[in-house]
């Protein structure tokens, strides 16, 4: 990356014996949508905080707009912050927080009211601008501490999971507002969360961390199609996983002969293989056909008996028990494409993957 927002080098952070944080390392680019992905505990706020300010790392440097940020406090760094809590001021309205921020800054007050004004439009609150906090619903709430911190125009937004208090349909519908608002002001957004659908509908790139590590960075479509561990295969998205040992690899696929279900074929991904070598192949549940005409022998295919069908409305997940594996295998269909499917349980059903459709994973 030729020209990032940000650089972190080598970033360490210790509370006492406890280390949050392990040599973390990666640029983020100017107007990225930047996510830290990962379950609770794994760093990903407190490597947040260090870009705030609010904590400094035990080591390793940091710059934002090619400045270290070495000693510079939060109130001098060219950020701002979204926390989960909002924190809306309760006793002012909705334009008294909004422009909250700009009595701190060297402005007119024509110049501070006219962008106080721009970023309630931008935000979607024109009309609300008189409320009080305790009149405002969740979303409109989360709308004012977008724009509190967007009118002091900073130069990169951090974001602390602030749509994980929202309700599932209010929770999707303000991530295609918040998408399209990065998009419109143009700036870095850092966002924390621990959803990996929201990390994948939101994110240029992601950063999937774990024990205070960062595992992988990449778009969203190649951490789900391309994982480099096991880790990261089973945080983003469902994986089914069939242990196998390679018996040899026939020109981008590895092969494995003789595992409980019979002969596996995945793509290498530039991973080479040796004869011998423990794997997984691993397949995504909606890569795999289900169908209840009798098995066929061949490569990556199994006979198995459906164990539960879960409908969703749109889709619908099967699990299916296979001989010789320890857990059922897991299969999504959308429910226009699962017309003539079985949905008793206990049916017997012929599983089928394509072997592009099948990545090999060290074991």
């Amino acid at each position: 990356m030729d020209d990032p927002i940000i650089r972190l080098q080598g970033i360490a952070k210790q509370f006492g014996t406890f280390v949050a944080l392990r040599d973390i390392s990666f640029d983020i680019g100017r107007g990225e949508f930047f996510s830290l992905l990962g379950a609770s505990g794994c760093g990903k706020t407190t490597l947040l905080r260090i870009l705030a300010g609010i904590e400094q790392p035990s080591k390793g440097d940091l710059t934002i707009d090619g400045k270290s940020m070495a000693g510079v406090p939060a109130n001098r760094r060219p950020t701002n912050m979204v926390f989960q809590s909002y924190a809306i001021f309760p006793h002012l309205t909705v334009r008294e927080n909004i422009g909250y921020g700009l009595v701190y800054q060297n402005l007119s007050k024509a110049e501070a009211a006219a962008r106080t004004e721009e970023a309630i439009e931008l935000v979607k609150l024109t009309g609300l601008s008189d409320r009080s906090a305790h009149q405002l619903s969740g979303g409109q709430r989360q709308r004012v501490a977008l724009a509190r911190a967007l009118v002091c125009r900073p130069k990169v937004l951090l974001l602390d999971e602030p749509l994980s208090a929202l309700d599932k349909k209010l929770r999707e519908e303000m991530q295609q507002e918040l998408r399209s608002l990065q998009r419109t002001v143009g700036i870095t957004f850092v966002f924390v969360t621990h959803d990996q659908e929201e990390a994948l509908t939101l994110s240029d790139r992601i950063a999937v961390m774990s024990g205070g590590k960062v595992l992988q960075i990449d778009t969203p479509q190649g951490l789900y199609e391309r994982p480099n561990c096991l880790e990261v295969a089973g945080f983003v998205g469902t994986m089914n996983l069939f242990p196998a040992t390679v018996s040899g690899a026939d020109g981008s696929c590895a092969v494995a002969n003789g595992t409980s279900i019979g002969e596996l074929r995945g793509r290498l991904n530039d991973r080479p293989v040796t004869a011998g070598d423990a794997i997984y192949m691993a397949v995504r549940p909606e890569k795999i056909a289900i169908d209840a005409a009798p098995h066929k022998a061949g490569p990556n295919c199994a006979a198995g008996r459906i164990a539960s069908v879960s409908y969703l409305g749109d889709r619908s997940h099967y699990l299916v028990d296979v001989a010789g594996l320890e857990e059922p295998v897991a299969v999504y269909r959308t429910n226009l494409a699962r017309q003539g499917l079985p949905e008793t349980a206990g049916t017997e059903v012929t599983l089928s993957w394509d072997e592009t459709s099948a990545m090999v994973l060290p074991r």
